[in-house]
């Protein structure tokens, strides 16, 4: 509502001038915020439904990271419980709005105080559900767990998640879900080695060195174990060459004598890749985009 129409109808309400044109020009003004609300949350709660593996999975990291294990509030039953609950006060501010227009008595002083409780209450909870909608779907703060990215990144280092609409490629940071690879319920923090297409092979340098080649660069030290993994989890047997199939990537940590990642498991597939690394936000004395620091 514009500011003048609100020192209009306040200046009727003082000289306790009752005029149903402005009580009408209130329900008018609650049936509209309603109805956009209604459909906000709803685009939202079909949205979130729809992609809810995935939200389940952020839900988790975001829960870990701003509650930092000290409090339990499953993040799914509070996403989805104000969604829920906002829907069904904006359905009962949308009732309430075509009551007064209905109404025959005037009343215009309650008529305003209901809009100014409900215009903060929508105001205040749709900036919330934005928030964590935003956290939840586009960009997400991160706790990194343990000594595999050193000294890249440090045991807990907070850093931001980007997975809206990303495509992931070589040398990008990311975090997967760790569930297909020996650990339930947690996530990996590693960097992308190889991608799709990518040619693989495994390189002598000289009689107790040996290299993994991906296309025309060495990118670290592997032993013959670790490379028969790499290839075995790819459905080759005995080759020293592999091509890196569809929705297939490999992923080493940067502290590479300190770290469960393909070497161990494998190729990982695409679908358990949640998003990049960008950011890092904490400690603040090393905020910013940390450059790439290996630890054969």
């Amino acid at each position: 509502m514009k500011k003048n129409s609100k020192r209009y109808i306040e200046e009727a309400i003082k000289l306790k001038s009752e005029n149903l044109i402005w009580q009408k020009f209130i329900a008018r003004e609650i049936i509209f915020s309603s109805l956009s609300l209604i459909l906000l949350f709803a685009i939202l709660l079909i949205y979130s439904c729809l992609n809810f593996t995935k939200f389940n999975k952020l839900a988790k990291l975001t829960a870990d990271t701003i509650l930092n294990h000290e409090v339990y509030i499953d993040p799914n039953a509070y996403y989805f419980t104000w969604l829920i609950l906002l829907l069904i006060i904006s359905i009962a501010a949308l009732i309430i709005g075509i009551i007064i227009i209905k109404f025959k008595k005037e009343a215009l002083k309650k008529s305003y105080l209901f809009y100014k409780i409900y215009d903060i209450i929508s105001f205040i909870a749709t900036i919330c559900v934005i928030i964590n909608f935003i956290i939840m779907f586009i960009i997400t703060p991160v706790t990194i767990d343990g000594r595999s990215m050193e000294s890249t990144f440090s045991d807990e280092d907070k850093v931001l998640l980007w997975h809206f609409a990303y495509s992931p490629k070589n040398d990008d940071v990311i975090v997967l879900d760790a569930t297909n690879y020996g650990d339930q319920d947690k996530f990996y923090i590693k960097r992308i080695i190889a991608s799709p297409g990518d040619k693989i092979e495994f390189v002598k340098i000289n009689n107790s060195e040996f290299k993994l080649k991906v296309n025309d660069t060495l990118v670290g030290d592997l032993d013959f174990t670790s490379w028969k993994k790499i290839i075995n989890s790819m459905g080759y047997n005995d080759t020293l060459e592999a091509i890196i199939a569809a929705d297939k990537f490999i992923v080493f940590g940067d502290n590479r004598l300190h770290s469960t990642d393909s070497r161990t498991f494998g190729v990982i597939d695409g679908d358990d890749i949640i998003g990049k690394v960008t950011i890092r936000y904490y400690p603040f004395n090393k905020f910013g985009f940390p450059k790439k620091e290996v630890l054969e």
